[in-house]
């Protein structure tokens, strides 16, 4: 990970005990993106709310900087928060830059932190256990009796002591003691509104450049104020109709690793800087812009692997599926903890699949057809030795949680298989993938329980859809052979996927929803990690229901008349498909299960298959 994580709590005394409250990364005062939206490392996570004019909470710098170092080690995350928007974030940074502060202070300017753990005085210490909830709130310790009254020796170390307790598995003995400093002020909102240097840019900064720079997916950039300034009105627009930042699963059920939501308070920030007239504010005022990992997402990848030479994709016709070998470089058997791949041409690229072959079957299917590549209807043309999961439109690449991995033996293959749509001229690709692998040794990594991860398959192949039907509804079930632990899914339809629903319902009844997509967006498709993997026991029943809308009132409906739609994998085609993954304590459950619910699905019922209704 390439920052801190941090869950939320809404931290009132009367409250200790609420769920954790999702929140949304922010920036700290040197401009490193700090994601506060999930705790998938399961990690204590201390905070002290800091101010550059008191004097007792500029005292507690260096105890401060002792406990980050002394419980550092011991895997706590602290951060100190500066929330005062009369100072700006340079006279900020440079006040902690000379007290040698030796953790990140989080940029609150616009108090979005504030307002979720609401402290009284500055210095205030919050502690969240590592499923977010309060368990201490007050003091760093009592060198302070009061404003003026420092004491000789310092007896009680309370935020140390809470730390200690929660790292052992206990309750602290003191869950909250009245702070001693100078009082959270909250002085009236500035005249004219937000402006982007001090309100705006912390957030777009945070949770919009990341896709919107140069070299990603986005249309365009927002790296500075006139980016930003002239699409004021369409980013209030965007947000307030949660179009942006992109993120179809409704609450309510499991949380996701890197879930998007926007607070509310972030949406009405966007509405009324666009309705001031997007003011720019003061230089002072801006944060550093983040730096990224060139080209990569998820940092320089541990393997850079490319298509070994480009394909050439047709002006019309059907779309086409193609399967590329590439050999994978690899002296040992590894585990892969994460796959970011690059389309080599986003104009053709609909979805990439990425097998395993330790056989060398693949390479025997290549050598029998002229062109790059070999094209066969449904999977790679073999029974793969595994999967290193997929791309779509949409998809965010992002590690699993916890160390796990899937399986790479060593001298394997990688077939890649391309779901490609022709534009109207002659295209080309050579796309890349970037690998990375779980640090540890497979054989060391492999003695935990629930580290190694395999996917299977829902799927429902008899798709008929009447033109004109806006509530088209598909099934399917499947019942677990052994027990398991969800690990993450993946849903997955075409233009007229309306909704989507996946449920488990355990041998004793309880019911669990593992994803709720009410509105699905064909062009924001992703993986979706559990933050929290939890096991589901031998004869739970997974059952994925499915709408779809072939009418003239979808807007994503690319028929106009609508046309009958039938199951198949071209884009104007229609699935329903749903992947899941899975670990479990005995990496043979794993396997078992895969093998087994592609068993069951070569059971189920087949419509004959249509000519392909794709563009020509």
């Amino acid at each position: 990970m390439k920052a801190p994580f941090l869950i939320l709590a809404c931290v009132l005394p009367l409250m200790a005990s609420a769920a954790p409250v999702p929140f949304s990364p922010m920036l700290d005062l040197s401009g490193r993106i700090v994601a506060l939206e999930q705790n998938d490392a399961r990690r204590v996570r201390a905070f002290v709310f800091l101010g550059t004019e008191c004097p007792i909470a500029r005292s507690c710098i260096p105890e401060l900087n002792r406990l980050a170092a002394e419980f550092g080690s011991r895997g706590v995350e602290l951060f100190g928060v500066w929330s005062d928007a009369t100072v700006t974030r340079v006279e900020a940074a440079k006040h902690f830059a000379e007290f040698k502060a030796a953790f990140p202070v989080l940029h609150d300017s616009g108090r979005a932190l504030a307002e979720v753990l609401k402290p009284s005085h500055v210095p205030e210490a919050v502690v969240l256990n590592a499923d977010g909830s309060q368990v201490y709130r007050g003091a760093i310790d009592n060198a302070w009796e009061a404003i003026g009254q420092r004491r000789a020796n310092v007896e009680k170390r309370f935020l140390a002591d809470a730390l200690s307790a929660v790292l052992d598995g206990k309750v602290p003995a003191i869950a909250e003691t009245e702070a001693v400093g100078c009082l959270f002020e909250k002085p009236e909102p500035a005249k004219g509104g937000p402006t982007f240097t001090r309100d705006v840019a912390p957030v777009v900064f945070a949770r919009c450049t990341n896709c919107h720079r140069e070299g990603q997916s986005a249309p365009f950039p927002l790296t500075n104020f006139a980016q930003t300034a002239k699409r004021a009105k369409q980013l209030s627009r965007v947000t307030e109709k949660r179009e942006m930042p992109p993120w179809v699963p409704a609450g309510g059920h499991e949380r996701f690793v890197g879930e998007r939501w926007l607070m509310e308070k972030e949406v009405t920030l966007f509405r009324d800087w666009a309705a001031a007239g997007a003011p720019e504010g003061n230089a002072a005022d801006l944060p550093p812009l983040p730096q990224f990992a060139e080209g990569w997402l998820l940092g320089k990848p541990d393997l850079v692997v490319k298509m070994t030479e480009p394909f050439t994709v047709p002006a019309d016709g059907p779309d086409v599926l193609q399967n590329f070998v590439i050999p994978l470089p690899t002296s040992e058997d590894k585990l892969v903890a994460a796959i970011e791949f690059h389309a080599g041409n986003k104009r053709v690229v609909h979805h990439a699949v990425l097998f395993l072959d330790d056989k060398g079957q693949g390479r025997k299917l290549d050598a029998a057809t002229p062109e790059p590549g070999y094209s066969i209807f449904g999977g790679a043309g073999f029974l793969p030795s595994g999967a290193l999961g997929g791309w779509s439109v949409g998809n965010t690449p992002r590690r699993l949680p916890g160390g796990m991995g899937r399986y790479l033996k060593k001298g394997s293959d990688l077939v890649m298989q391309l779901h490609y749509h022709p534009t109207g001229r002659v295209e080309t690709d050579q796309s890349t993938v970037g690998i990375y692998f779980v640090d540890k040794p497979v054989a060391e990594a492999l003695k935990q329980p629930s580290t190694l991860v395999g996917s299977f398959w829902m799927a429902n192949y008899e798709m008929d859809i009447p033109a004109g039907e806006a509530n088209y509804h598909r099934s399917t079930s499947y019942t677990l052979p052994r027990d398991v632990t969800m690990v993450g899914i993946v849903p997955h339809m075409h233009l007229l996927g309306k909704s989507m629903t996946a449920t488990a319902t355990l041998p004793d009844g309880t019911k669990r929803t593992l994803i709720d997509v009410p509105r699905w967006n064909y062009n924001w498709q992703d993986e979706y990690y559990y933050e929290r993997p939890f096991p589901l026991p031998k004869g739970t029943r997974i059952d994925l229901n499915a709408a779809f809308d072939n009418s003239a009132a979808n807007p994503a409906n690319p028929s106009s008349p609508p046309k009958r739609v039938t199951w198949g994998e071209g884009t104007l085609d229609e699935m329903l498909f749903c992947f899941f993954l899975i670990t479990a304590e005995k990496s043979e459950d794993v396997v078992h299960t895969i093998f087994h619910s592609m068993a069951q699905d070569a059971k189920q019922p087949r419509a004959p298959r249509p000519p392909s209704q794709s563009p020509h």
